[in-house]
């Protein structure tokens, strides 16, 4: 529902398309660590991981690990993962342009609260190559509705939805010393909106470090918990265009005349190019309420966005069931994020 006490600048549309882009906290981890040394106390279960043999291709220093008396994880697994999540955005330097106007800066506009909403089912697939370096490929559908204010020269707000997929590739190197644990996963993805002609990039780095509680009458059961940070880092700048006649708004007739007319107050302290900018969105958005619909004129757009920061705290854990499978927890906060995480595992051998 939009607020519009003043009349709205008809350029928010292009906006919303953007912000989705800052909310690829993905969460497509590797379980924690890839295996568990089994202390001398447990003489019996020792000697049968020493003397079982070790047959499978991964991962590679298998067999050594389990000759130094690892438990060694199952390599392969298919993991999926539903995630829910808020990210504050931060947008700078934006320029619009329109037909044959080329593009202009809007210095003028100012932000207010930039946030998205996300939903997102993701899968994922992984092989630990080596007993602390895992390698793995994310894929799946997204769903994001963006809530964007604006307080200058004008006070309005909006929402709009939308959906796509991301995909990507990633690593997790993980080490411990008895039953502490370090997990550091490293991804990068990309992401294909229905509403964007570019993918969106990020870069995405958690270092983790927590506790692995095994189970003393099961071996092959434990409870990892974790805490750690997150770091969010996407491509800058951020360009595309949409058609006029695909512009939604309930800006008031009056408004827009009041533009064209060129006797709104904040109009006149505009630059010349400015203006021409404004009043051309102005004119053409009238000529649709009037039904002359400007099909095949476009509005082009360029801008910076950010989170309002690149790291977030993380928190979590997992209960593994047995060494098929896992399920894992895992809330993120601060930093103008908010994210929640649950996933389950199956691993087999190969």
């Amino acid at each position: 529902m939009i607020n519009d006490r003043n009349g709205a600048l008809p350029l928010r549309y292009p906006l919303l398309l953007l912000v989705f882009a800052l909310m690829q906290w993905q969460t497509a981890f590797s379980q924690a660590g890839t295996g568990v040394k089994i202390g001398p106390k447990d003489s019996t279960y020792l000697d049968s991981i020493k003397t079982k043999g070790y047959p499978w291709r991964f991962p590679i220093w298998g067999a050594k690990m389990q000759a130094k008396g690892f438990s060694v994880q199952y390599p392969v697994g298919a993991m999926v993962n539903y995630s829910v999540g808020t990210q504050k955005v931060s947008i700078s330097e934006l320029s619009v342009g329109i037909g044959q106007i080329p593009m202009t800066e809007l210095d003028f506009v100012k932000f207010g609260e930039v946030k998205a909403d996300l939903n997102a089912v993701t899968s994922r697939i992984d092989l630990w190559l080596l007993p602390f370096l895992d390698v793995y490929t994310i894929l799946g559908p997204v769903w994001s509705t963006t809530n964007v204010e604006i307080v200058d020269p004008i006070q309005f707000s909006t929402k709009a939805n939308f959906k796509g997929y991301t995909y990507g590739l990633g690593t997790t190197v993980a080490g411990g010393y008895h039953n502490i644990i370090t997990i550091t996963d490293i991804n990068h993805t990309w992401t294909d909106l229905d509403k964007l002609s570019d993918k969106v990039k990020t870069w995405m780095v958690t270092p983790r470090v927590g506790y692995n509680f095994i189970f003393p009458r099961d071996r092959n059961k434990s409870i990892a918990v974790w805490v750690g940070v997150t770091g969010l880092f996407i491509k800058k700048g951020t360009s595309g265009s949409i058609n006029v006649s695909d512009v939604t708004h309930n800006i008031p007739e009056d408004k827009l005349q009041n533009i064209v007319d060129e006797v709104e107050g904040w109009y006149q302290d505009l630059t010349i190019p400015q203006q021409r900018v404004v009043k051309e969105i102005a004119q053409k958005l009238l000529d649709r309420i009037h039904g002359n619909n400007p099909d095949g004129v476009v509005i082009t757009y360029s801008l910076d966005k950010k989170p309002q920061s690149n790291w977030s705290m993380v928190t979590g854990a997992q209960f593994q069931f047995n060494k098929r499978w896992q399920a894992r927890v895992e809330v993120g906060y601060l930093g103008g994020r908010t994210s929640g995480l649950l996933s389950a595992n199956y691993r087999w051998r190969w």
